[in-house]
């Protein structure tokens, strides 16, 4: 346990010299309140390009590609939820979190 915590001191000192505790810009803040919002957008963005790209390609459109934006919208949108999730934890950690009645799902 004592290891744990001392690498928890030591990624946080790391973060704080790379400016981690740097007051959070708009979309950090809008991160860290809407994480769920902000994957879902960025997902749905991703994927629609995705689904251009693939339009637009020389094979054309087939329905056997729709899984490919399909996978791209899901994986987009967990990663940038968790994404969300972490900045929340990490404005927490540096006092710029000011919400904390609200849950870990944002509501």
């Amino acid at each position: 346990m004592a290891l744990r915590g001392w690498l928890a001191r030591g990624f946080w000192r790391l973060d704080a010299v790379m400016g981690g505790d740097a007051e959070p810009v708009r979309s950090q803040i809008f991160a860290a309140r809407h994480p769920v919002k902000m994957g879902v957008r960025v997902g749905a963005a991703m994927g629609a390009l995705f689904a251009v790209l693939l339009a637009l390609s020389p094979e054309g459109w087939g329905w056997d590609a729709v899984g490919i934006p399909c996978a791209v919208i899901v994986f987009f949108g967990v990663f940038m939820t968790g994404m969300g999730f972490w900045e929340r934890r990490r404005q927490r950690h540096y006092g710029f979190y000011k919400e904390s009645g609200r849950t870990e799902l944002g509501g």
